[in-house]
């Protein structure tokens, strides 16, 4: 079966959006969807859970009762377990209601490719986060992904993070493609793209930062702690 997928190319780095299982993703680590208790019970969190193993929810408790429930728009990570990636990181995206999703959610995604710049991990899989049970609109999903990740490379001559893959299900695709080939026309950052198969031509760690660090171009980490 052919693959819909879009990718572009920001110098020599590399985003794919693409119909993809996120467990199969061949890049360092992973991103689970998570919530603010990092309670992994049900949707693609508890996916990861079974392949991944008990222990990532041991770790995960033992987050929870470190540094308390996480906000919308926090990352954390933890040992992948049973799975062949270096860490796995939760990022808790919002409820759709809550007010500023995008925002929130664009929190998230920066947070998680601080997480990976700081643990020069080179590569990440993001699922749509916030897009299943927490009912955020895809469109407002995408257009937080496009403006994350671009504003993170934006900021960045050298940047140990060279490829990331947003994985999603067939339903999401067509919606994802469309928004962030709208956000690509719109954007003058210098990003060029191909597709294949449109659907129309179809350990443990966690990172504190402020309003003003995460809009800064060079967020400076200086409250990570393990």
């Amino acid at each position: 079966m052919s693959q819909q997928s879009m990718q572009f190319r920001y110098g020599d780095r590399e985003l794919r959006v693409e119909v993809a299982d996120l467990l199969q993703a061949p890049v360092a680590v992973i991103v689970n969807p998570a919530n603010g208790g990092l309670y992994h019970a049900g949707g693609l969190a508890g996916i990861i859970l079974q392949a991944a193993g008990k222990q990532l929810q041991l770790d995960s408790d033992r987050l929870v009762r470190e540094y308390g429930v996480l906000e919308s728009g926090m990352a954390v990570y933890t040992d992948a377990g049973q799975l062949p990636y270096q860490a796995i990181i939760h990022a808790v995206g919002p409820m759709m209601g809550e007010g500023n999703e995008q925002h929130k959610l664009e929190q998230a995604i920066l947070r998680s490719l601080l997480l990976c710049e700081t643990n020069d991990w080179q590569s990440i899989a993001f699922p749509a986060i916030s897009a299943g049970i927490f009912r955020v609109p895809i469109e407002i999903c995408a257009q937080a992904f496009y403006r994350a990740i671009t504003h993170f490379w934006d900021a960045r001559q050298e940047c140990a993070v060279g490829k990331i893959i947003i994985c999603l299900t067939e339903r999401h695709f067509q919606a994802f493609f469309a928004a962030f080939r709208e956000e690509t026309n719109q954007s003058t950052t210098p990003v060029s793209s191909t597709q294949t198969d449109s659907p129309d031509e179809n350990s443990i760690g966690i990172i504190e930062l402020d309003e003003t660090e995460v809009n800064r171009d060079n967020a400076d980490i200086d409250d990570w702690f393990k």
